[in-house]
């Protein structure tokens, strides 16, 4: 079965936005990637399926206690999470879309995703009209544990606008989006008997990365990101 995994623009919904897209038939490997329209995206196939990734930068992360009963029923929860985000959040949970961390249980603290719900219901819209209708809607970055167990830093962007990500961050595994010069000191160095984190960049910030950060870094494209947020178990 194929799989069309693409990357939410951050703008506005257009006709001529473009998603850069990857196509996998197996969730490891692109056998074809590149950037498109939405209308001129490639076909999945009867049997395959859309995943759409929001980018790390339209996401806001809150952390909440959910209190006995609140997963009972998907309504009630939708309400305990505006009481207990009301306070932490700048703009008005009515406005907001929020997904809770798979897995969550009451009484134990868990990850809330946020962004914007009429951005993303544009985007969602804007993709069922060309045909291409999502199933699923995947962050491209996670906190808690990752895949190494460590702190990891990823750098993305272009040389004018390079940006780290943080996963795995401090006692909570929290993320954590900075400008890549004001991540050097959290990447640079590490306390006493831990490593540093592991560093990836994409090809454009690859050597920026380097010269910023004193430490050669692994190559990871935007293709292999959305292959891998594709592979988690949030939607």
């Amino acid at each position: 079965m194929s799989t069309l995994v693409l990357t939410l623009p951050l703008g506005p919904a257009a006709p001529a936005a473009d998603y850069s897209y990857t196509l996998t038939a197996d969730g490891h490997n692109a056998t074809q990637q590149a950037s498109a329209s939405a209308a001129l995206l490639p076909d999945p196939g009867r049997t395959g399926e859309v995943v759409a990734v929001v980018p790390v930068r339209a996401l806001s992360w809150q952390r909440v206690t959910l209190p006995p009963g609140a997963l009972a029923q998907s309504a009630r929860l939708r309400a305990v999470l505006d009481g207990l985000l009301e306070e932490q959040l700048l703009d008005d949970p009515a406005q907001l879309h929020f997904a809770l961390q798979p897995g969550a249980q009451s009484g134990s603290p868990a990850w809330v995703a946020v962004c914007d719900r009429a951005w993303l219901r544009q985007a969602l819209q804007a993709l069922e009209a060309a045909g291409r209708p999502v199933s699923r809607v995947v962050p491209e970055f996670t906190p808690g544990p990752t895949a190494s167990g460590a702190e990891e830093c990823e750098v993305l962007g272009q040389p004018e606008d390079a940006y780290a990500v943080l996963t795995g961050h401090g006692a909570q595994q929290a993320l954590a989006v900075l400008p890549l010069a004001a991540a050097r000191a959290l990447v640079a160095q590490a306390p006493d008997g831990e490593e540093p984190p592991a560093v990836h960049a994409e090809p454009a910030v690859a050597a920026l990365a380097e010269r910023l950060l004193g430490r050669p870094v692994q190559l990871r494209t935007a293709s292999q990101r959305a292959l891998a947020a594709a592979r988690g178990d949030w939607d």
